[in-house]
Order: structure tokens, then sequence, then C-alpha cells
């Protein structure tokens, strides 16, 4: 029985696979420069999901954009650390994704993304479906939630650790400055006060 539920699932893997898509990279965008990116959209009124995270660079901001085969602007946003969008597709064919980092004059941006096309539960809405794969398909949501969640706060764990450090080190660094000054104005004040007492013998 547990070798019959195995193979099924393996089977709806293997037909969400062909039903769904989706890419999760990092891409290192330098200044005064734009990327990217497509994805085939097989059909009108497809569900497509976009998520980003500037994890490094700058002010971790960056400007995004979304165009269709028709390349007419779907979706656009400016200066944004981090977005999720979800939308369907007006038409079938190649989408446009797009990181610009013009506004940044030295320091590159590295983005992390993930794009995903298609919805895993429209292919159990054509035909009837037992429990047991109806249960599977649950699950298999279920798991790439998880999964897409926590790429998101391993990377925002990173980003809070990176500032964390960066602050640490600033504060080292004038804490060691503030002692080097008290030290410096220590000894000026003793060789003035020995200045101030001497007495100066008379030629």
């Amino acid at each position: 029985m547990m070798l019959l539920s195995f193979v099924l699932a393996l089977c709806i893997c293997t037909a969400f696979a062909d039903e769904v898509t989706g890419t999760g990279v990092a891409v290192r965008v330098p200044a005064h420069k734009d990327e990217c990116f497509f994805e085939e959209v097989p059909a009108a009124g497809v569900k497509v999901y976009l998520h980003y995270l500037v994890t490094s660079g700058g002010s971790l901001d960056i400007d995004a954009s979304i165009f269709g085969p028709d390349h007419e602007l779907i979706w656009a946003a400016e200066k944004e650390r981090e977005s999720r969008v979800l939308f369907k597709s007006r038409l079938p064919g190649t989408h446009k994704f797009c990181f610009s980092n013009k506004m940044s004059t030295l320091t590159a941006k590295v983005v992390g993304f993930n794009i995903q096309v298609g919805d895993p539960t429209d292919s159990t809405k054509d035909h009837e479906v037992d429990p047991m794969e109806r249960a599977i398909v649950h699950v298999a949501i279920g798991l790439n939630d998880i999964k897409t969640e926590q790429t998101y706060l391993r990377t925002r764990e990173r980003v809070h650790r990176d500032t964390v450090e960066s602050t640490n080190t600033r504060v080292l660094l004038w804490s060691l400055a503030e002692v080097g000054l008290i030290v410096v104005m220590g000894v000026g004040h003793v060789w003035y006060l020995r200045r101030l007492f001497e007495t100066r013998r008379p030629v």
C-alpha cells in the first residue's frame, strides 16, 4: 500500500512539473544596468507569481517591472526592497521580468527572486480526483509554500545579520576613536600643566 502511494505521489509530482514551472535564482545587477529574465506562459488566464528581495548593495532597493508578450507594461515598482506580485496573464507567450539599477551611481545590487507560472490546484479541476490524490496535492502545495517561506526567512536573516555586523563594526571603530581621543587629550593636559607650573631658570 505504501509502495502504491509512493508511485502515485511520484506520478502526480511529475504531472505538476509539466503544469507548473518556477525559477528561483539570485542575480547581481551592476550600477546603471538592467537585468531581464524571460518566462514562457502557456495560455491566457494563467497565474504568474513573482517574489523578489534585494539582499545586498546600497540602500537595498531596486526598480522592477513586468512586461507581457505584446511589450505592454503589466506591473512596475520603484526603489522597493521587496515585493510579491500575483497576476493572471492576459496573453500567452514570453513574459519579461526586469530589474533596473540605473538609479545607483556606483553600487551593484544583488537580487534574489522566484518566478512561478501556473497553479498546482488547476490540474485537479479538470477531472475527478480521489481523496488520496487530493491529499497529496495539498501536501505538495504546502511543502512548496514552506520551502518558499524558508528561503525568504533565510535571506532576511542574512540581511539582518549583515546589518548587525556592520553596526557592531562601526560601534567598535567609534569606541576606539573615542579612547584614542581621550588618551591624546590626557597627554595634552599633562604636558600643558607641566609647562604651566614649571619654574624657568634665568639665563
